[in-house]
C-alpha cells in the first residue's frame, strides 16, 4: 500500500440530467471512450432493460467523470468518463435511435414515438454524477481500477468473463455446465436450454466427475465447454483457446447455431452415457472426453455398434494401464507406438492443434471401425 496516490477530499456525488449529459457528449465536451475504459459489451436485451429501467424512474449506479484538458485554442475542457461508458452510450443510441434502437421491432417504446410528457420524464431524469475535480492522470486510473477491482489475480477465462459475460455464446456455453448460473440474468438471455436438456448435461459433466473443484471455482469447466462448443461449431480443432474469442464476439447478441448444437451434442452424450463406462474411466480424463464427444458429434450414433465400440475404448483403457504399469516398473513396453502417443498427450492435456488432431484420428478409427453394415 502506497499513499502517494491519496486523494486531497472525497467525491460528492451530484445530480445531472439525461438531457445535459446528451449535450456534453454532443458538443465533445464529454469523451465517452477514453484509454482506460473497456469495451462496449452490453447485449442488445441488457441496453432494452437499462432504458426500461429509466422510462420507469429507477435509479441505476452512479458515473464517474474526470476533468479533462484545456484546449487554449478552442476555449474549451472534454472531460473523460471514468466508469459508465456504457449506460451514456446507450442513452444517446435510445434518443438518436441508433443501432439497436434503430429497429423496426424493439420490447421499449422508441424515444421518437415517446408523448411530450414522456420524452421530458426522460430528459430530465437525473442521473448521480461524482465529478473527480483537480485528480491527476495516475489517480483517475487507480479510480478506475479499485471500482473495478477484484480480490485475486484472474486467469484468462475470468477476464473474459468479466468483460464479455452478457455474450449469448458464454450464457449458453454456462447453462450447460455451471448449476448456479453465476452473472447470468436468465431472463435476459436469448436462447435458454430446454430444462430436461440442461439437467442432463449438468449430470453428464459432474457426475462423471470430468471436472475438479478447482477446475469449478476458476472457470476452467466453462473454458473447456466454450472450447468444445466452438470446436463443433468450427468442425477443426484449433490451438488451445484460439479460436474462442472469436465466437465470444461473433455471437455476442445471438448464438445462431445454439438449437443444432444443443440437440447435437444432447444426443452425443446420451450415446456416451449408453457406453455405461464405469465410474473414474481414464474415458472421462477431460482431454479424452473432449476428443471422445469431438468425434462422436461427425456421426449418426444409431448407426453405430455400441459394443463394438466399448470394447476398444476399454481395450485403449487397459493398454494405457499396462503402459503406466510399465514405466514404473521400469519395463519396455511392447504397446504400439501410435497408442503410446496417445497416452502422453492425453496425460499431459496437450492441447496443440496436432495432438488433438492425433487423438481425434485414433478415436475417430474406432467409431468408423464400428459402423453398422450399409452405414
Amino acid at each position: 500500500m502506497t499513499a502517494i496516490n491519496k486523494l486531497q477530499f472525497s467525491i460528492p456525488a451530484n445530480n445531472q440530467k439525461v438531457i445535459e449529459l446528451y449535450n456534453k457528449v454532443k458538443r465533445k465536451e464529454l469523451e465517452t471512450s477514453p484509454r482506460f475504459q473497456r469495451k462496449l459489451v452490453w447485449r442488445k436485451q441488457h441496453k432494452f432493460n437499462f432504458i426500461d429501467t429509466i422510462l420507469n424512474n429507477y435509479p441505476f449506479p452512479e458515473i464517474y467523470i474526470s476533468q479533462g484538458e484545456l484546449d487554449t485554442e478552442k476555449m474549451t475542457i472534454v472531460d473523460n468518463v471514468v466508469d459508465g461508458q456504457q449506460r451514456l452510450n446507450t442513452i444517446i443510441d435510445y434518443i438518436d435511435e441508433k443501432g439497436v434502437f434503430s429497429q423496426d421491432k424493439i420490447p421499449v417504446p422508441k424515444f421518437s414515438e415517446l408523448e411530450r410528457e414522456a420524452k421530458e420524464g426522460f430528459l430530465n431524469y437525473e442521473v448521480s454524477v461524482r465529478y473527480l475535480k483537480n485528480v491527476n492522470r495516475d489517480q483517475v486510473g487507480e479510480i478506475f481500477r479499485r471500482i473495478n477491482s477484484t480480490e485475486y489475480s484472474l486467469n484468462t477465462t475470468e477476464i473474459k468473463n468479466a468483460e464479455w459475460g452478457d455474450s449469448e455464446f458464454i450464457c449458453f456455453a454456462k447453462q450447460i455446465v455451471e448449476k448456479e448460473l453465476d452473472g447470468v440474468d436468465i431472463d435476459l438471455v436469448a436462447y435458454k436450454l430446454n430444462a430436461n436438456h440442461r439437467k442432463q448435461f449438468l449430470d453428464f459433466f459432474h457426475l462423471n466427475e470430468i471436472f475438479s473443484e478447482n477446475d469449478i471455482n476458476r472457470m476452467l469447466s466453462l473454458q473447456f465447454i466454450m472450447t468444445l462448443v466452438a470446436t463443433l461449431c468450427e468442425e477443426q480443432y484449433f490451438n488451445r483457446n484460439l479460436r474462442v474469442q472469436h465466437y465470444v464476439e461473433t455471437y455476442f447478441d445471438e448464438f445462431s447455431l445454439a438449437p443444432e448444437v444443443e440437440e447435437r451434442l444432447l444426443k452425443t452424450v446420451v450415446f456416451i452415457e449408453s457406453l455405461k463406462l464405469p465410474p473414474r474411466s481414464y474415458w472421462f480424463n477431460k482431454a479424452n472426453i473432449f476428443t471422445l464427444i469431438v468425434e462422436l458429434y461427425k456421426y449418426e450414433t444409431s448407426f453405430i455398434d455400441t459394443q463394438c465400440l466399448v470394447n476398444k475404448l476399454r481395450l485403449l483403457e487397459i493398454e494405457n494401464n499396462q503402459y503406466i504399469l510399465d514405466l514404473s516398473e521400469n519395463n519396455h513396453s511392447e504397446i504400439p507406438q501410435d497408442r503410446i502417443r496417445y497416452f502422453e498427450t492425453a496425460k499431459e492435456g496437450v492441447n496443440e492443434k496436432s495432438s488433438r488432431e492425433y487423438r481425434g484420428g485414433i478415436v475417430n478409427e474406432f467409431i468408423s471401425g464400428c459402423l453398422l453394415p450399409d452405414q
